[in-house]
């Protein structure tokens, strides 16, 4: 099994080689120019104009034919994408939200993450509110139809404090509805319990009440960990397939749960060394 950490290095190390020519200001239509790859392209998209403190932005990957790109955590191969903004003028932070992915099979591997187009909001704090913002993205990513390829995006858009609301607004506000919200009181909680005689350290993660069959799950973890999750009747199958070599304490794994009423993300904690 090709882990994304382990691949990462080597996607993004050839990105150079398959980057495309930056894209340029648009502030007028909300969107950049479209930065082009081989199986893919890449845009920022913003709502409009400056609100609670904060702009509405997106980065919007658009994938050609069958192919698809990556989740935070890519599950049995590939690479997440990387956002960074460290380009941008008056810009604070930049907060990039994740939408709820699908498991696509391929070749006997689970691979976590999206078909067809996917929107990331982007919530674009700036250091001076009165001021313009100038978004600057360069975006590492992978697109894949079989065979993965390294790509790159770079963009730039204009954000200024007035800005009329934009025809992407509800592209973008409908990506924010598919982010998984926090699980609240009123929600299943979640029960961990070492499965015995497993071939690798597993955990059987139950839910109170039990979650609806469809529900399907997505972990991740942190930097050189790594969990693939599978269900199991009522309960998630959530087995360690890779950890640091200097592990010494326990980690928290977010669990990301997706199914026909919406996507909710919960935490558990595993103890490789206790079982539990």
């Amino acid at each position: 099994m090709i882990k994304f950490s382990s691949i990462a290095a080597r996607f993004f190390a050839m990105a150079m080689a398959c980057a495309a020519p930056g894209a340029g200001v648009r502030a007028q239509t909300g969107a950049s120019d479209w930065s082009d790859a081989n199986l893919a392209a890449a845009r920022l998209i913003a709502s409009g104009g400056l609100k609670h403190g904060q702009y509405q932005a997106g980065v919007e990957i658009r994938l050609k034919g069958a192919s698809h790109t990556y989740w935070r955590n890519p599950g049995d191969s590939g690479a997440p994408p990387i956002f960074r903004f460290d380009g941008s003028r008056n810009l604070a932070a930049a907060r990039v939200r994740y939408p709820a992915p699908r498991r696509i099979g391929e070749d006997g591997l689970d691979i976590f993450g999206y078909l067809g187009s996917v929107v990331f909001p982007v919530e674009a704090t700036p250091v001076d509110p009165k001021m313009p913002v100038e978004l600057v993205l360069d975006l590492q990513y992978a697109a894949c139809e079989r065979i993965c390829v390294p790509a790159e995006a770079h963009a730039t858009l204009a954000l200024s404090p007035g800005d009329p609301s934009t025809a992407l607004a509800a592209e973008i506000a409908k990506a924010m509805d598919s982010i998984p919200r926090p699980m609240g009181s009123g929600d299943p909680a979640p029960r961990v319990a070492r499965a015995p005689n497993a071939d690798k350290p597993t955990w059987m993660v139950r839910f109170d009440p039990p979650l609806a069959p469809d529900v399907d799950a997505f972990a991740a973890a942190p930097d050189n960990w790594f969990f693939t999750t599978r269900r199991d009747g009522d309960t998630i199958a959530l087995t360690l397939e890779q950890s640091p070599s200097d592990a010494s304490a326990p980690v928290a794994v977010d669990l990301t749960l997706v199914g026909p009423s919406g996507a909710f993300e919960t935490s558990v904690t595993i103890d490789p060394r206790a079982g539990r």
